[in-house]
């Protein structure tokens, strides 16, 4: 990996049926981590579905390992807690390697971020 050229967030309210929209957020991401960014994730909204494993599993199999890997390269997918709550995702419902954040986490991160609204 390149040396870490600062960060990269992409702040997403994708809902799962939309997985061309994903694999592309996906993909930059990926892309962005191997030229040495640091790379967040932030879902917000119905997006936070997407880690709810019970959705996660219904997901094409081409997206699942997208985000495994993407956890794998340590980009960093963060699920925003104030939707999980709103959206009734708990905790233990979400795949393994997500971080819950509270929306101030995000703002914390974004400080000399490049922020992207995907």
């Amino acid at each position: 990996m390149s040396e870490n050229k600062g960060k990269v967030i992409f702040f997403t309210t994708i809902s799962p049926s939309e997985e061309d929209r994903l694999q592309a957020m996906l993909r930059i991401a990926l892309i962005a981590s191997s030229l040495g960014y640091e790379v967040f994730i932030y879902l917000a909204l119905y997006s936070v579905m997407i880690i709810k494993r019970s959705v996660f599993e219904k997901l094409s199999e081409g997206v699942r390992n997208m985000l495994i890997d993407a956890m794998r390269k340590n980009v960093r997918i963060m699920a925003c807690k104030v939707a999980m709550e709103s959206f009734n995702v708990k905790e233990g419902d979400i795949i393994s390697g997500v971080i819950v954040a509270e929306p101030v986490d995000l703002l914390n991160i974004a400080k000399n971020a490049i922020t992207l609204s995907w």
